[in-house]
């Protein structure tokens, strides 16, 4: 049996007792000597490597002289303690108890230390043997779970929403279109792959109270920035008899929640990512440590156009009045304005936001927007919410859904969607419809404030963006 080395790790007293015991990994690093052979090793099961030492002479001939970077192997032998030496353990194998699985061809692109990551992202096949990528992949799994594992303590379903659908929920028209090579239409309609799981996560909630969809959504948007993707993983909750409050606090104690759980089980991870570069060290684990101890900011849209118009002259987006939409300069001066801290903006424009969301003004900004919008602000506003990340821009939107079966068909009519496609949504508001509503969060820019990437292509396995599809 292959024992992994984070199990070596944590069970050494248990294995050293044994004859001998098997490994299997990637070769780190490999340094040749006139007796012996020293190969570093790692198995992706933890960021320690395990030491290896093999007897030259007692190999077959040749067979260590082939073990190369990143070549993988299966190896036996006697883990013995070294206090004295740098790493706590090794093992000690004879030459024929190490088995070459499969060496490294010399055109491997990795081989350079310290290869800059604008070459890395170029081989997305092979970059998992890296350390910064296994550190953001192992990153990625742990944020993943921690979200999994806090909605099932709040009581939330899991549910699978479709991947293939006939309708744009957000109204953007950047759905990537789902066809075959075949003449006739395999579906009875145009297909297009989701954009949001959110408008089925509705649908399900009306039976089930409290739900949440965790998987890919698509969207065919021509942007090159260092935020945006192609395809990238959303968590969209949605539940039954909830006011815009109760979905806000929500959404703050998840991120709460999984800052919390990265902090208690990857620091090992966070620590190699603060010291990546050593020029340039980055402070992650007390910043991850400020959003867990703050309270997040709350401010009104009203209220954020009066702190950009203080400081209009410094944005490139300097015409600040009333229906403009935030652009990332505003964004991240908000949270700088904030102390850098999280902000939630509630109360938009509704001709900002998706057709769904539900109009009205919240009580305790009416009197400001009543300022701004004379007639009919009910029809306006949108009652919803977007949560604003230093570093990031927006992490998270959400809102309260339109109940009113004649009020969106209106709105969805002004966005130009097709009524047909939305048929079976707007029915919900006829049989025994209860009032909803969520939020969507972003997996991959969730994982670059917690990891501290600047490249959102970073994390995840195989980016897709525009002009690029490689593998």
């Amino acid at each position: 049996m292959v024992i992994t080395i984070k199990d070596i790790y944590q069970q050494v007293e248990k294995f050293s007792k044994l004859e001998k015991i098997k490994v299997g990994g990637w070769v780190k690093s490999v340094r040749v000597g006139k007796e012996k052979i020293f190969i570093t090793l790692n198995d992706g099961s933890t960021l320690d490597n395990l030491q290896i030492i093999a007897e030259r002479e007692s190999s077959p001939s040749g067979l260590l002289e082939k073990v190369n970077f990143s070549s993988c192997l299966l190896v036996s032998g006697r883990l013995l303690f070294t206090p004295q030496r740098s790493q706590p353990f090794e093992l000690v194998v004879l030459g024929s108890d190490l088995e070459i699985i499969n060496s490294t061809a010399d055109d491997y692109p990795l081989q350079k230390k310290n290869i800059p990551l604008n070459v890395v992202r170029e081989s997305p096949h092979l970059r998992a043997k890296t350390n910064y990528f296994l550190v953001l992949f192992r990153l990625r799994h742990s944020i993943s779970k921690a979200i999994h594992d806090f909605f099932h303590r709040e009581g939330f379903y899991y549910v699978p929403t479709p991947i293939i659908t006939n309708n744009d929920a957000e109204g953007a028209g950047e759905a990537f279109n789902v066809t075959t090579d075949k003449k006739e239409p395999f579906f009875s309609k145009p297909a297009n792959l989701t954009v949001s799981g959110q408008l089925h996560a509705e649908a399900l909630a009306q039976g089930l109270g409290k739900v949440y969809t965790f998987g890919p959504c698509f969207r065919a948007e021509k942007s090159h920035t260092t935020r945006h993707l192609a395809e990238f993983w959303m968590v969209e909750t949605e539940m039954t008899f909830a006011d815009l409050e109760t979905i806000i606090n929500l959404a703050e104690k998840m991120i709460k929640y999984v800052v919390n759980y990265v902090l208690d089980n990857n620091i090992a991870e966070l620590e190699f990512l603060e010291n990546y570069d050593k020029e340039n060290k980055k402070e992650i684990i007390n910043k991850l440590k400020k959003i867990v101890d703050s309270k997040f900011k709350r401010v009104d849209y009203t209220q954020v156009l009066e702190i950009l118009k203080e400081r209009k002259e410094i944005f490139v987006f300097n015409d600040i009045k009333w229906g403009v939409d935030l652009q990332s300069e505003h964004e991240k001066y908000l949270c700088e304005h904030f102390d850098n801290n999280p902000v939630f903006i509630t109360n938009y424009p509704a001709d900002l936001k998706a057709f769904y969301m539900k109009g009205g003004i919240l009580p305790e900004v009416k009197d400001r927007v009543l300022s701004e919008v004379k007639n009919n602000p009910d029809k306006k506003m949108a009652v919803c919410f977007d949560l604003l990340f230093p570093e990031i821009g927006e992490l998270i939107g959400g809102s309260l859904r339109e109940d009113n079966y004649q009020t969106l068909q209106e709105k969805a009519k002004q966005k130009s969607l097709n009524i047909d496609n939305l048929s079976w949504y707007f029915d919900l508001r006829k049989y025994g419809y209860a009032p909803s509503g969520g939020f969507g969060l972003g997996l991959e820019r969730l994982i670059m404030f917690i990891s501290g990437a600047e490249n959102i292509r970073d994390t995840l396995a195989f980016p897709r963006f525009n002009g690029k599809l490689e593998f």
